[in-house]
């Protein structure tokens, strides 16, 4: 038989017309043939309205072009329950393979958005023990991603709990299954398993790029919290750890302020003027308790001058006009008039007239 009048060279031809699958111009050249797959099984009279004498029994192969898999993907958006069962059974036993395909993993999304929970349970089962390596997959992630999202059963979760057990902090520092960390616990009904390996590692997750995603999602834990304000001198000059303060002291602010001010104490001039540290200062001057205690120290240790004569000092002054009392804004005013008076920056200056607009008001 010739291969050009069968299986995907015929479905690599179809293309698509308002939705609907059209014939090739070509067809009447076909006309000669039945279109199948040149599988055995009986053809599906529900699907015969897409392509006449079609075998669900494609949906047993890997797409080997992006025609076929598209098609794939529209018999399956519109398939009707008992279809849908048959393409399941098809495609369970290559369903890991499938995910991380080129091709193959947009089918794979296509039925995890059309299948039942039950459906979803039976292919979690199929995918015992293949779970994590999908997860590294640059393909399979994003599969996974969309399988995760869909997830409302205990017993799914339970299964991705007993899949990803002793593996969360590895995978979050991966660029591709920290992604599907990040999915499930946006997901998940309860995210202790997550967090559970994730304490004891969160200054080495904070530190690392793709890390910080994962311990960003979960300060909101008692124990996370405190991990990140003992580490605060070091994770709030640096790139990726100071996110993670920023995130608690956010979150937490009144309740984060005894902890971040014993670490920052006496420093508080030398963080307002380091680029990643001056981030964190200007979040946590937000916080009545800490903004009264950074100020009180700036004031009496004459550093407002020297924050001045910086882009990133005169930036945590900016927030700080912004959000201080009264009583700090007469005091900053007249330090800042005075100092600024006696000073020539051209690219500072129109940020020092912002600063001295805002203790006016």
């Amino acid at each position: 038989m010739d291969m050009k009048t069968t299986g995907p060279y015929v479905f690599a031809k179809l293309t698509s017309n308002k939705g609907k699958l059209q014939m090739p111009e070509d067809s009447e050249n076909l006309s000669q043939e039945r279109i199948s797959t040149g599988f055995s099984s009986q053809s599906m009279t529900n699907l015969n309205h897409i392509v006449p004498d079609f075998s669900l029994d494609i949906f047993k192969l890997i797409p080997k072009n992006k025609a076929t898999s598209k098609l794939m993907q529209q018999i399956i958006s519109k398939a009707q329950p008992d279809e849908l069962n048959q393409i399941i059974e098809n495609i369970l036993p290559n369903i890991s393979e499938l995910m991380g395909d080129i091709y193959g993993n947009y089918i794979c999304q296509t039925l995890f958005h059309n299948c039942s929970a039950n459906h979803r349970l039976r292919i979690l089962i199929a995918l015992r023990n293949s779970i994590v390596k999908i997860a590294y997959n640059s393909r399979g992630t994003h599969a996974l991603q969309n399988l995760i999202a869909m997830m409302n059963l205990r017993e799914e979760e339970e299964i991705y709990q007993k899949e990803f057990k002793g593996k969360i902090v590895e995978m979050s520092k991966d660029f591709n299954a920290s992604h599907v960390i990040q999915r499930l616990l946006v997901t998940v009904h309860n995210k202790y398993f997550i967090t559970r390996e994730i304490k004891g590692h969160v200054e080495e997750l904070a530190t690392d790029k793709l890390g910080v995603c994962i311990v960003k999602k979960c300060c909101n834990d008692p124990q996370i919290m405190s991990e990140i304000l003992g580490g605060s001198l070091m994770l709030m000059q640096h790139p990726y750890g100071n996110y993670a303060l920023q995130t608690v002291i956010d979150m937490w602010k009144e309740e984060a302020a005894h902890e971040f001010l014993s670490a920052i104490q006496g420093r508080s001039s030398q963080l307002c003027l380091q680029k990643y540290s001056s981030n964190v200062m200007e979040h946590a001057l937000k916080v009545e308790n800490i903004r009264k205690s950074i100020l009180k120290e700036l004031i009496s240790n004459c550093k407002i001058t020297e924050l001045l004569v910086s882009q990133y000092g005169s930036y945590v002054l900016r927030t700080a006009a912004e959000y201080c009392e009264k009583e700090f804004k007469v005091e900053l005013l007249e330090i800042i008039n005075t100092a600024t008076s006696e000073m020539h920056n051209i690219k500072l200056k129109p940020l020092w007239g912002e600063i001295l607009n805002k203790l006016s008001k």
